[in-house]
């Protein structure tokens, strides 16, 4: 019983295998042509990838710009503070 399970099995892929050959001889370009309209423009998402790395070093840049600027007016503020917050020796002077 065992090598009738056996033998039955290897039929049983034997017959996928050659349906799928038979599938792809019969339709292979139907195949082809129906993936290629799937796939889209290789070109065209090269360029737009580009254009995306682009717009993103600009966003980087003005990112920059405003963290830069935005640490030279904390630095004002603190040296205000600074300034402001020191005391006189007439403060201790009791």
């Amino acid at each position: 019983m065992k090598s009738f399970n056996l033998i039955a099995k290897i039929l049983a892929a034997l017959a996928a295998i050659a349906g799928a050959i038979y599938v792809v001889a019969t339709y292979g370009d139907k195949i082809v042509a129906w993936a290629k309209s799937m796939m889209p423009n290789v070109e065209s998402i090269d360029e737009e990838i580009e254009e995306a790395a682009e717009d993103a070093e600009d966003v980087v840049e003005e990112v920059a710009e405003a963290v830069e600027e935005a640490v030279e007016e904390a630095a004002e503020a603190v040296e205000e503070a600074v300034e402001t917050v020191v005391a006189d020796e007439a403060d201790f002077e009791g």
